[in-house]
């Protein structure tokens, strides 16, 4: 029996998912040739970038090797960029790889396949704001959570030297990533004394929050949003609220009505679209958002072998509505098209339509508190939690996420290795 060619382009969270399940399924019994291309070597779970943003988290410790993983969970891992798509020819390709110096290592290269599943994942939309690609990181990926990194450890350094300097950090959107950020960075700053950073306080941080929108976390109840927006008066957070960017400079963010909200460092946080990359691909149905359209078994439309998860799809549901760009509704499309494979390369059963399921959500604010909503089966309507509580539930998302990577007990293990390298490490990573 010929086996079956499976590329999965994108490593996130359901891309990821989607080759672990698969590969300890068929791939180690050789029954599916499973393919995994990312353009970085490491994963690290997106709702994390902006803890690694900070140095809370350490590539190093929390980071997944592509090509180790791939090796225990039976599919392989190619490092590359995709830059296009030959659906008529079953063909990818594949952008040149240079080393660090500008040596080309690898030409353009073409990939068959049999099946083709896109989980490209998502950016930062900055909707044409002049000068914001230009100033601004955008907190999407692991090289500019990194990148952020430096230039915070950059001005810790300025600061400790410096009794009278401040620092300004403005980030644009309030979402989960613009509001856990804005945490994190006084959790930081609170931190950093033990490590020698002299003259370094919450008085010399001004981290300013700027949402167009009337209220900080839009796409959440009222309640959250609400207790999260005080949260953030009483640590320090300067909230700019119903306040839309007109501009972005080296000296900051000007505001509509000419204001200008002074940044040291920019962070871009706001909105969300398909990669750019989505635009090459001229035979497959895309949208003005970068997004690709699939039906509702996450087959691309008009095309039989070609599937898209995640963030980098637009998948219509029930009642007009669209799944959201959220990490739960990239992993249950990924849980879904692993049931969907394995019935039909078995032949045992028909394919079954993607149904999501709004478990509600969860925004952690460092080690002040947690909010969120809980939906389930066990009472109607949602119910809102906050503190201790909220922060353990947050903590299980992520041990939910490595089961799908691990299986549940090797995730277990996991998880109690990473948590005995913590006791060695030191809190933040300062290098």
């Amino acid at each position: 029996m010929t086996v079956k060619r499976m590329v999965i382009v994108g490593g996130g969270a359901g891309g990821l998912a989607l080759a672990s399940k698969l590969g300890r399924k068929l791939g180690v019994r050789k029954k599916l040739d499973i393919c995994l291309i990312d353009k970085s070597p490491i994963h690290i779970w997106k709702p994390k970038l902006h803890e690694v943003a900070v140095g809370a988290v350490d590539r190093s410790l929390d980071g997944l090797l592509y090509r180790d993983h791939g090796l225990k969970n039976g599919y392989r891992f190619m490092r590359g960029e995709v830059t296009g798509c030959d659906v008529d020819a079953n063909k990818l390709q594949l952008a040149p790889v240079f080393a660090e110096d500008g040596e080309l290592l690898l030409a353009e290269r073409e990939v068959s396949y049999d099946y083709l599943v896109f989980a490209l994942g998502s950016v930062s939309n900055t909707f044409g704001t002049p000068g914001a690609l230009d100033n601004c990181i955008l907190l999407d990926n692991l090289h500019n959570a990194e990148l952020f990194h430096q230039k915070l450890l950059d001005a810790l350094l300025q600061l400790s030297e410096s009794e009278d300097k401040k620092l300004g950090i403005g980030i644009v959107g309030a979402g989960a990533t613009g509001v856990e950020l804005a945490a994190e960075l006084f959790h930081v700053i609170d931190t950093v004394n033990e490590f020698g950073y002299q003259n370094v306080s919450d008085g010399h941080l001004d981290v300013h929050l700027i949402e167009a929108s009337p209220k900080i976390l839009p796409q959440l109840p009222e309640r959250i949003s609400a207790r999260a927006q005080s949260l953030l008066d009483r640590i320090g957070v300067k909230l700019h609220i119903g306040v839309h960017v007109k501009e972005v400079t080296k000296e900051g963010f000007i505001t509509h009505d000419g204001n200008l909200i002074p940044s040291d460092i920019k962070v871009w946080a706001a909105g969300v679209q398909g990669p750019e990359v989505c635009k090459n691909f001229t035979q497959l149905p895309i949208t003005k958002r970068n997004q690709i359209q699939v039906d509702e078994f996450m087959r691309v439309k008009g095309i039989e072998n070609v599937y898209a998860i995640g963030d980098c799809v637009e998948l219509e549901l029930e009642e007009g509505k669209f799944a959201p760009p959220r990490a739960q509704a990239a992993d249950q499309m990924a849980h879904q098209l692993y049931k969907n494979f394995v019935g039909k390369l078995s032949g045992r059963r028909a394919e079954k339509a993607f149904e999501y399921k709004d478990y509600g959500s969860l925004v952690s604010l460092s080690r002040f508190s947690a909010v969120g909503n809980l939906m389930g089966n066990l009472r109607s309507g949602q119910f809102f939690v906050e503190g201790h509580v909220a922060r353990l539930m947050y903590m299980s998302l992520y041990q939910r996420h490595l089961s799908s990577l691990f299986g549940y007990f090797s995730a277990l293990i996991y998880r109690m290795a990473q948590k005995l390298l913590r006791w060695q490490r030191p809190k933040l990573k300062l290098h």
